[in-house]
Order: structure tokens, then sequence, then C-alpha cells
């Protein structure tokens, strides 16, 4: 069966095979220079104010071509589990089923329950040793940016691209894959129905249930000018204002400011303060009065491996009760 198994399996395998090389390789000829702008921009020994060492370093980074082999590395991370699920999940099972071949196949001396758990077991650890090792040199690689972007590791953006997590999402994309072929019997349309499902998972952990495997932390400040991030005036004259996060590279979930009565502040501002008849600082000093108070809920860069080990385990947890069904359906239900 694993011979068998590799035989139809190794045409995929290398092409995965090759991607991951390929971007391991280029990552690996460009980490001395990144890493010697890391150090030489003062940025790697940097432990107190840090932002003009990572000016710095992000200024030399994005003229030359070290932050390209990042992005690449970074979106090939996160188009894996899709490339996994639909040319390695979804025909695995959809393709016997529609060419009939597997009255051929399941009618020999090894059963189909047998079968399906080495395709299982064998391709799922290749799918996480490819995605593994990916990872682990794109997290690698990605330190010196992480710690002088604007956008931390911990953030929505790029969570999914670093640490553990990767893998998770590459051996659900396989086995959920495998169960769409089972269910649909068609390749084509399981391949489809694929990359939708591999779509929705990753777009459901940071707007469905990856903030609630944490406890945030709450911070609550008086209003300062010089921490505004973002203000808006419409026409009706509301003003919507949000701070910056005391923590540099944290996932914020919820910025808001309120007035003295609690609630969030609208307004209306003074227009001859705010707006065209008055300047940035008359408005900001207006603002100052009012008793404003910023409320910010947010994931600190420091939460980013209890998450991570977190949602793996959810991934882990789906995966297993997707294997689970696919056993069973295979048994009971494919004829």
């Amino acid at each position: 069966m694993i011979w068998l198994t590799w035989r139809q399996f190794r045409v995929q395998a290398w092409v995965i095979a090759a991607l991951v090389a390929a971007v391991v390789a280029t990552l690996l000829v460009a980490a001395p220079g990144m890493f010697g702008l890391y150090r030489d921009t003062g940025l790697a020994a940097c432990t107190g104010a840090c932002e003009s060492a990572s000016v710095a370093f992000a200024k030399q980074v994005d003229n030359g071509g070290l932050f390209g082999a990042y992005l690449v590395g970074s979106a090939v991370l996160l188009l894996l589990p899709a490339l996994i699920g639909v040319f390695w999940g979804a025909p695995l099972v959809a393709r016997e089923l529609e060419s009939g071949t597997h009255r051929l196949v399941w009618n020999q001396t090894v059963s189909r329950g047998r079968w399906l758990t080495v395709k299982l077991a064998g391709i799922g650890a290749v799918a996480i040793l490819a995605s593994g090792l990916l990872s682990l040199v794109v997290t690698w690689f990605s330190v010196p940016i992480d710690r002088a972007g604007d956008f931390g590791r911990v953030t929505p953006l790029l969570f999914s691209s670093r640490g553990v997590v990767p893998m998770g999402y590459a051996l659900l994309a396989f086995v959920g894959g495998l169960a769409i072929g089972m269910l649909t019997r068609r390749l084509v349309v399981a391949m489809a129905l694929t990359l939708v499902f591999v779509v929705v998972t990753q777009l459901a952990a940071p707007f469905g249930f990856r903030e609630h495997l944490v406890t945030p932390t709450s911070s609550s400040s008086a209003f300062e000018a010089g921490r505004i991030q973002s203000l808006w005036i419409d026409p009706e004259n509301r003003i919507t204002i949000q701070l910056e996060s005391p923590a540099h590279s944290s996932w914020v979930l919820s910025n808001v400011t309120v007035g003295p009565d609690g609630k969030e502040y609208h307004g209306p501002v003074d227009g001859t303060k705010c707006g065209r008849a008055g300047g940035p600082d008359e408005c900001h000093a207006w603002l100052a009065q009012q008793g404003l108070v910023s409320k910010i809920d947010y994931i600190p860069a420091e939460g980013f491996w209890a998450l991570q080990w977190r949602e793996l385990g959810v991934l882990l947890v789906t995966t297993g009760l997707l294997s689970a069904f696919c056993l069973w359906w295979i048994r009971r239900r494919v004829s």
C-alpha cells in the first residue's frame, strides 16, 4: 500500500517539493543580506526606543530585493494549503469514484478502510512536512521585518504565514478536499469546492474564533493628540477618532474613543475649531478639553505563540473529526 500510494502520488509530491525548495533556496540566498541590514542598522541590538533604527532598516529593505523575497515566501505559504487541498485532497477519492476504478481497488485484499488510512497518514505527513519546512524558513527570515514593521506577526494579515499554524491549515485543506471529493464524486466539482473551503477556513479564523482563543488586554487612557491614528469628520459634523494601540505590533480588536457619558464619542464638533475653519492644532486642543477617553482591546505581540498553539489545536481537532467522517463514509456509504 505504501508503494502504491507513492506511485500514484509522486507527481503531485514532486511539484510541491520543487516549489517549496525554490522558495526556501531564495530565502536562504537572501538571508545574509537581510540579517546584515538587521545588524548594521542597529535594530538587532536595540532594546529601547527603536523607531529610528526601524525606519532605517525598513527603507533599506524596501530599496533592495529583500522585501520581494519576503513577500514571495509569505504568499506561497498562504497559497500552499489551497494547492494541497485542490491537487492532493480533492482527487484522491473523487478520481477513483468518477472513473469507476474504485471497484477494482477496493475488491483486492486491502480493505477500503485500510486503503484510506494509509493515504491519510502518508500524504498527510508529507503535507505537514512541506508546510512545516517552509513555515520554519519564512518565520526565521521574517524576524527582522516583523520587528521593524507596523504590522506584527500576531495580526490577521501575517498570522497564518508564521509559526506552526500553516501545518494545521495544510492538513485541514488536504482532509477537507478528500471529504469533498468523496461526497461529490466529481473531480472538477471537488477541486472547485475545495478551493472555496480553504479560502473560507482561512478567513473564518481571524474573523471568527481566533480572538476568543486568548484573553485580550484592555487599555483605557485619556485622549492624547500625539497618539491619533485616524480622525474623520463627516459632512454632518460628526467625528470618529481612533488612537494608536499602547502596544507596538499588536492585534487591535476594538478601538473606540468615548465621551464623559461613557458612550462612543461622535461630537458634534465645534466648527470654528475643527474642520475648514480651524487647523489641526486648534482641533486637537479643543478635543483635549472634552474629557475623552480611548478604550482599546488588543492582543499583544507576546501572545503570538499561545495563539499559534491553540489555533493549531482547533485545526487538528477539526481535521481529526473530518478524517473519522471520511473513514466512516467510505466504509458505509461509498459503493
